[in-house]
Order: C-alpha cells, then structure tokens, then sequence
C-alpha cells in the first residue's frame, strides 16, 4: 500500500505475502507465477525480494482500499483470460499444502473437463428478519480467494459481469453471489457443465470447503494431507496478525517471524525460513497423499458440534473416520466411474465403491475381491448378475489439460 508506516501489521502482511509465494512454489510445485504490484512502493518491495513483479497500478484506483485492491485482480485475470493464458488466481492469505498440478487435473476431472472455473465451496446464508424465514438469502456461495480459470468467453465473462458490479462499497465475493445463475452457475459433473455452457454461463466446479463444518475454524484433528484440502485460507480474520496467526497455530506459515515489513531499515529480515516451522508442519505430505479432492465426496458444513460428536465416537471405537481411513493405510473407493487425466497425461479408471478398501496383499486382495463380488450377485437377479459379469468395453477419454 502507499501509506506504508513500517508497522507491526505491516511486517505481517509481507510476510503473509512471501509465505503464499513460497508454499506455491515449495509443497504447490507450481513454476509460473506473478505477483501484481498495484502501486510504485508495492512494485519497488517487490523487486527487493527478486520477485516476478509486475507493474499492476493502473487496476486500482485506490491502493489502499482493501475492496479496490480485490477489484484490481478481478480486472488483471481478465485481461490475462483475454492474452489466451489460464489462470491460477490467489490472495496472499492463503498457504499451499500439496502439488497444484495434480489438484487441477483432479477437480477438472471431475467433470470430464468440461469445467469453466473451480472456486472454493462456501455457503453462508443470512436471515434479515428473525421472525420471517422468507427474508432469508445467500451471501456467499463460492470463495473468491483462490480461483483456477480456463482462458474462453464465459470465463471472460464470468469476470466482467462481477467488474459491472465495482465500487469501493462492493465487496467482489459477494458479487459473485449476486450473478450465480446469471454469468456463472456450479455443477459437478460433465452432463450440468454442458448445461450450463449451453446456456452460455460459466461452468464452474466448487472445490472442497476447506473444513468440514465452516470455513473459518480447523476441525478436531486437523491434518495438512486430508484429502479435501489443497492448502489453507487465512478467511473469517480482517487483520494480517490474525491471519498470521492462525497460520502459525496450524503450522503451515513458513516465514520467520521479524522484520519491520519495509517501512525502515530493516525490511530485509523479513522473509526468512522458519525451519522449525517445516519441520513441525509434516510436508510435504506422503506420496498417496499428494493428490488433493481425490475423493468426490465430503462432509461439509455440519456443526462444530456434530464433527465433535463423530471424532469422539471414533476415538471411542477405536476407529477412523472416513476421511482417517482414506489418510491411512487404506485407499476409499471413489463414488464415480468417469476417468481421471494421471500425471502423464494418459486416463485411468475409477473404482465405483461405496467401501474403503484396506490395502492387502496380492493374495489375500484377490480373495476379498471375490467375496465381494459373491456378496453383491448374491442380491441381485439372476440376469442382473449375468449381465453385470460381462465386461464393459470403453474408449478412454484424454482430458483437457489445464497447464
């Protein structure tokens, strides 16, 4: 910002800025990357730490205006949609966990790649009068923070229709409450996206809400390599200390704590590893955990209160839950049966199961398989299971990559 003053505040947000660059390209693997500076003091720190900076003043009218900087991403992705480049849009809040490649190709997958967009799946609903239900409405169904984007029209138009929206009043995620089902809707699989693009909206895919019962508190438990999670969003917090905090009480800031931000002599310090930090982290995360939303499916937005109840019944039997199960030594069966786009590009098939598989070995595998398989025939009709025995011949799909 323009008004730099050297503070505390400060010192947190640059190293909330550093910390997001540097998960990105550390545990996220990902190589391409920009960092838009939107007034000539940010692109001057900028080129302190050697950055990929970029001259992005002429997006904001207002650099020190939360809402306006927000508007000026919205203006710089679009521009970049408009060159023909996909984008990976991102607050400085936000801390990568896992490979972002793999995630892309895994959301995108999905829908058979036929997805516009993917956004983080995030529904608040407020009551405007207590006594009327009828005067209930959303305020948010998707957050804006971390946005993978496909270069075409809809996209393009998906970020104009927001743009018609800019005012140093609105906030632009919640605009994107206000066009849902105008420019864009959200669909999960191929047949709604093709929908949606037939109508000329932009299909887009919600990635998994970070936590299972809101998106501002960790649940019990919480673990970096769950599969639901692609990386943390420093959300429900307004100062840069409190996000570096929460950061730093999950384990997943990287970046030392000291330095002035900038605003003196000692700006330099800032932006130094923290070791004990990474160490303390646990990333990056096992290899068969790696591949973040590789399950279709999660609990989402249940109550502090009943995640509580399910960790303590698991603890209480002994037990995992769902998503421990997936984490463990045991890999869940995946409730689709489209195919996933693999690291090298070629397509492998989803197992369609309802049950978490514990791994086995060969033998004892092969026998599981075959009582399973007794099991389900024993419940169908004779021709049904005849005609389930029969093997199903398909041509495999290559998806569209998103670089």
């Amino acid at each position: 910002p323009e008004n730099r003053t050297g503070s505390a505040e400060e010192a947190s947000f640059m190293r909330l800025a550093l910390n997001t660059l540097y998960s990105y390209r550390t545990f996220g693997q990902a190589t391409f990357d920009i960092v838009a500076a939107i007034s000539p003091a940010a692109l001057s720190e900028c080129r302190k730490f050697r950055l990929p900076c970029f001259n992005a003043s002429r997006y904001a009218t207002d650099a020190r205006s939360f809402k306006n900087i927000n508007w000026a991403k919205v203006k710089l992705a679009r521009d970049v949609l408009k060159l023909g480049y996909n984008v990976h849009l991102s607050d400085l809040d936000v801390s990568y966990l896992k490979p972002i490649p793999l995630a892309i190709q895994e959301i995108f997958s999905w829908s058979n790649g036929a997805a516009d967009c993917s956004m983080m799946q995030e529904e608040w609903v407020h009551q405007d009068n207590p006594d009327d239900a009828a005067s209930r409405r959303p305020i948010y169904l998707a957050n804006t923070g971390a946005v993978f984007l496909r270069s075409n029209d809809r996209s393009v138009a998906f970020l104009e229709s927001l743009l018609r929206w800019e005012s140093d009043q609105n906030q632009e995620q919640y605009m994107a409450t206000v066009v849902a089902y105008e420019s864009w809707a959200p669909c999960s699989e191929e047949a709604t996206c093709l929908a949606i693009r037939h109508r000329g909206m932009a299909a887009i895919t919600r990635h998994p809400a970070q936590f299972p019962h809101n998106n501002c508190a960790p649940e019990p438990r919480y673990r970096h390599c769950a599969s639901r999670r692609l990386y943390v969003h420093a959300v429900c917090r307004a100062s840069s200390q409190d996000k570096e905090g929460f950061l730093r009480s999950l384990h997943a800031m990287f970046i030392r704590d000291g330095g002035n931000g900038g605003g003196g002599g000692g700006g330099v310090e800032v932006g130094q590893q923290d070791n004990e930090e990474l160490a303390a982290s646990g990333l990056p995360c096992p290899a068969r955990q790696q591949r973040a939303w590789r399950e279709r499916f999660y609990s989402a937005y249940t109550s502090e209160e009943q995640q509580q109840v399910a960790e303590e019944e698991v603890v209480a039997g002994g037990g995992e839950s769902s998503e421990e199960k997936v984490e463990g030594n045991a890999s869940a069966g995946r409730k689709t049966g489209m195919g996933a786009a693999a690291g090298d590009g070629t397509t492998t098939s989803k197992a369609v199961t309802n049950t978490a598989v514990v791994q086995l070995d060969a033998g004892a595998a092969a026998l599981a398989a075959k009582q399973m398989q007794e099991r389900q025939d024993s419940k169908r009709p004779p021709a049904a299971a005849a005609a389930a025995s029969r093997p199903v011949h398909r041509r495999p799909r290559k998806l569209a990559a998103f670089p």
